[in-house]
C-alpha cells in the first residue's frame, strides 16, 4: 500500500528517500526530471506498476500497520495482460499479502528487499544488487 506521501502525491513511491526509483534510473541509465519520465520508463520497458492491495485500514505508513485490506483485482490483470510471467513484490508484507491471496497463479514471483526508507537493515549495494538481478531475470536481459 503506497504510503501517505505517496497518497497525497498520487505517485508510487512518492516518499523522496524511497529508493524504487533510484534503483529503476540507475538500472535503466535514466534520470527522471519528473514523475512522467518515471512513468514513461516503466511503460517504455514493459513494467506493470500495481500494489496487491486495492484498499486497507492502516495509520501512518507502515507495512506492519496494515490490516483489514481488499486486494487489486490481480487475477484481472493477468487475463487482460496474459504475457505477464513474473511478480516482484516489493518487501516482505507484499509478498505476503501475494503469497494469501495470490499463490495459487502460476507465476514466478520474487521477494525483494523493500525499498522502503524504513528499511535500512540493508545495506544500499546489496538492495541494488537484489533488484537488478530480478529486473535482470524478468526482463530477460543478459549484461545487466
Amino acid at each position: 500500500m503506497p504510503s501517505v506521501t505517496s497518497l497525497e502525491k498520487q505517485e508510487y513511491y512518492g516518499f523522496k528517500h524511497n529508493r524504487f526509483w533510484k534503483i529503476i534510473a540507475a538500472y535503466f541509465e535514466k534520470e527522471f526530471a519528473s514523475y512522467e519520465d518515471k512513468k514513461n520508463c516503466i511503460i517504455e520497458n514493459h513494467i506493470i506498476l500495481w500494489d496487491v492491495i486495492d484498499q486497507c485500514e492502516r495509520e501512518g505508513s507502515l507495512d506492519s500497520a496494515i490490516h483489514h485490506e481488499q486486494c487489486n483485482d490481480i487475477e484481472g490483470l493477468l487475463k487482460e495482460h496474459t504475457d505477464i510471467q513474473y511478480v516482484i513484490c516489493n518487501g516482505k508484507k507484499s509478498f505476503a499479502l501475494y503469497q494469501k491471496h495470490f499463490s495459487h497463479l502460476s507465476l514466478e514471483v520474487f521477494c525483494l528487499p523493500s525499498t522502503s526508507n524504513a528499511n535500512r537493515s540493508i545495506k544500499e549495494e546489496i538492495l541494488f544488487e537484489e533488484w537488478f538481478k530480478s529486473l535482470s531475470k524478468c526482463l530477460n536481459e543478459k549484461n545487466k
